[in-house]
């Protein structure tokens, strides 16, 4: 009994590793190149339209109030974001395509091009040296919110703005698997999660008790599905990583994370764990993961002192 329940441990242990194995052959021939260009381009023709139309139609929104000035609100933010997004998407997808940088996912050692994770690593602390400074010099604070007083939400009057946190993202992505999938990532949330908030801003059915709406969820899905179809991936696998991307959004919000950083991670892992899929070792290590927390939460209760 002893030696059979050894060869199936052995033979569960060289499948799992096997499908880590796999997963290094994520390759960027699974995507179209031109497409994906595309969506760069697209990205950024949406976010004109959508300044556009704030700048046409915005004063006469605020008017009305409601939900009408509500998405207008989100027209200006969501345009600067998928402006933004595309930025970023541009920057790694041409940067490395002309040498100037290298892949931060497997940067080849023979290059002189400087890592892709290195330079936007660099990105990132100016942008977390700016946030550090408008928090703790007033002057600082008063010129940046005035400055962007029709980006900045009220919640981030006091704490980090969603840039710090959609560097570190993007980079995130850039780390976890080839430029193609990187890009694809940082365009779910580039143009995904603006869908998101606008149907939230116009939305009427609530996903529980936080801020979300279901509209602005069905709308993070379907175009995130839309745009990983388009870029190549088949049905199946848009649908999946679509999934991830869509619940994780919600559980952010719900958490309190901040879905600039967790959507690029997400679509990227939605994509491999649909093309390579491992469920049951995912559930198993859940369980694994709640049993040790249970464990951990009874020996720290059993060894906290009770108020009497």
């Amino acid at each position: 009994e002893y030696p059979q329940t050894r060869i199936f441990a052995q033979d569960w242990l060289g499948k799992s590793l096997g499908s880590l194995a796999v997963m290094t052959s994520l390759s960027n021939s699974m995507l179209d190149t031109r497409r994906l260009e595309e969506m760069i381009y697209g990205g950024f023709i949406c976010g004109g339209c959508l300044l556009g139309v704030h700048l046409a139609f915005g004063k006469a929104a605020k008017g009305k109030g409601g939900r009408i000035e509500k998405m207008f609100v989100e027209f200006q933010r969501k345009a600067f974001h998928m402006i933004g997004g595309c930025i970023i998407c541009s920057c790694y997808h041409w940067g490395i395509k002309h040498k100037f940088i290298r892949s931060a996912f497997s940067p080849e050692t023979d290059s002189t091009a400087m890592d892709g994770g290195a330079a936007f690593l660099a990105i990132s602390f100016v942008c977390w040296m700016v946030e550090a400074s408008r928090l703790t010099i007033p002057a600082v604070q008063s010129w940046y919110l005035k400055t962007f007083k029709g980006l900045i939400r009220q919640k981030e009057h006091s704490k980090a703005a969603g840039i710090a946190y959609f560097l570190p993202g993007a980079l995130a992505a850039m780390m976890a698997a080839p430029s193609h999938f990187a890009i694809l990532g940082i365009l779910f949330l580039s143009v995904g999660d603006a869908a998101a908030s606008i149907g939230t801003a116009g939305g009427y059915i609530p996903v529980g008790t936080s801020s979300r709406k279901v509209e602005g969820s069905i709308g993070c899905f379907l175009v995130c599905t839309g745009l990983a179809i388009y870029a190549g991936l088949s049905t199946q696998v848009a649908l999946i990583a679509s999934g991830f991307v869509t619940f994780g959004e919600v559980l952010a919000e719900i958490i309190g994370l901040d879905d600039n950083f967790v959507i690029p991670m997400l679509g990227v892992l939605g994509v491999r764990i649909a093309l390579f899929p491992q469920l049951g070792q995912m559930a198993a290590v859940m369980c694994v993961g709640l049993g040790i927390g249970v464990a951990l939460a009874a020996i720290v209760g059993s060894t906290t002192s009770k108020d009497k």
